[in-house]
């Protein structure tokens, strides 16, 4: 009890020459007093990670929402709430942020006594360094990567697909870097289908020869572009066409209709600029530069009657440019999808293959890099200059001559 009792003298002392020293007086301190000690041979910056949190993050926490990192160990790590992805930044500070625990704060240490209470807290990690977040766009690339390899190609190639390669919605979740709510949208974005759980990316072929099928029966029945029945279509291809690849190609390629049956249910019309647009792509594939009425001939000829092929439906896919050798003018292949992802290398490759774009031209392929904070002007401001010929706008590289 007496060494106990000489220890307390004895650090009192040492306090009070410690405060005499920093020009301090006793009376001006609260009633509590914490020293704080260093703990030896303790890093706790190996276990403990200090991270900035903004406003919408403490928010979700408070709502008792998750908050999980995401990505494989190759990925730049990102933080994602429910419905947004912040990229997380290691940053130093200028500042050491000492980490105490039971620290008592302001108003626990002004308590109504007359005795200077001293209390001993041990620091636990010192730390010059922390995580601070930002939030950015989803980080959707990856998602086409890893479902193509199981793309749905049709019923009869179904066994010869890897079940290993499959993706659910956990597995999804745990590799795409992205909240829950931009990856189900990206999902809905897509051709993607769920098939008995598991997320498939429809591949192009099973695409054109399901909408050929829905096309063909389309012609046979003599409807008006809006008098499809959904019922009477997927009912006559459904030995050919498995319902949920039915389902998501109905909903791309149609719309409801302002006429019904007579049971009152909906019926629907054709997207004529989507079915004339993938039959265009067929056609680029098999021939990626083709005369250009030699093209449109045969556009025609392979599109329903009731729809009519236009050069505006070209936008995204392919080009209209003038073969000087030959005198004439040629359609060419330039897919929006071939395009490099990063807004300056999109733009670059632009303008290395055409000197000078019309908005109507250029849209097309710059509409996917806009994001909430900016839109197409935006885009076409910061990135392209601006020019007027013959009272048309055109716009080409913002370094060019």
């Amino acid at each position: 009890m007496e060494t106990a009792q000489s220890e307390y003298l004895e650090i009192m002392e040492e306090i009070r020459d410690s405060l005499e020293l920093a020009a301090v007086k006793q009376s001006d301190l609260q009633n509590v007093t914490q020293i704080l000690h260093s703990e030896q041979e303790l890093d706790m910056n190996k276990d403990i990670k200090l991270l900035e949190l903004d406003e919408h993050l403490m928010e979700s926490i408070n709502k008792g929402d998750s908050l999980k990192f995401q990505g494989d160990k190759q990925d730049s790590v990102v933080l994602c709430t429910k419905n947004r992805t912040y990229n997380v930044i290691e940053a130093e500070t200028s500042n050491s942020y000492l980490l105490i625990k039971k620290l008592d704060l302001f108003q626990q240490t002004n308590v109504d006594t007359n005795d200077w209470i001293i209390k001993d807290r041990n620091i636990s990690g010192i730390f010059h360094t922390y995580y601070e977040v930002k939030e950015c766009e989803p980080k959707l690339e990856k998602l086409l990567t890893v479902l193509e390899p199981t793309s749905f190609k049709g019923k009869e190639y179904e066994s010869s697909i890897p079940q290993e390669l499959l993706y659910n919605w956990h597995r999804l979740q745990n590799e795409i870097q992205a909240s829950e709510d931009e990856l189900t949208q990206a999902l809905s974005d897509q051709l993607i289908v769920n098939i008995d759980g598991y997320f498939r990316l429809i591949s192009f072929e099973s695409e054109v020869q399901s909408l050929t099928f829905m096309l063909d029966l389309f012609d046979e029945n003599s409807w008006e572009i809006d008098e499809v029945d959904k019922e009477v279509t997927y009912d006559s291809l459904k030995d050919f066409v498995i319902e949920p690849v039915f389902e998501i190609l109905f909903k791309k390629y149609t719309d409801i209709s302002d006429k019904s049956k007579k049971d009152g249910s909906p019926l629907h019309r054709y997207n004529e600029k989507e079915c004339c647009k993938i039959l265009a792509k067929v056609l680029l594939a098999a021939s990626p530069v083709t005369e250009y009425k030699q093209f449109m001939e045969s556009w025609r000829i392979g599109t329903p009657e009731k729809m009519e092929p236009k050069e505006e439906y070209l936008g995204g896919i392919a080009l209209i440019k003038w073969n000087s050798s030959s005198m004439k003018k040629e359609v060419v292949s330039f897919l929006e999808s071939d395009l490099p992802k990063d807004i300056n290398e999109r733009f670059n490759e632009l303008f290395k293959t055409k000197d000078r774009w019309t908005v109507e031209e250029i849209v097309p392929y710059i509409m996917n890099l806009t994001t909430h904070k900016m839109n197409v002007n935006a885009l076409l401001t910061k990135y392209a200059r601006c020019s007027i010929s013959n009272g048309t706008k055109y716009y080409s590289s913002k370094h060019g001559k």
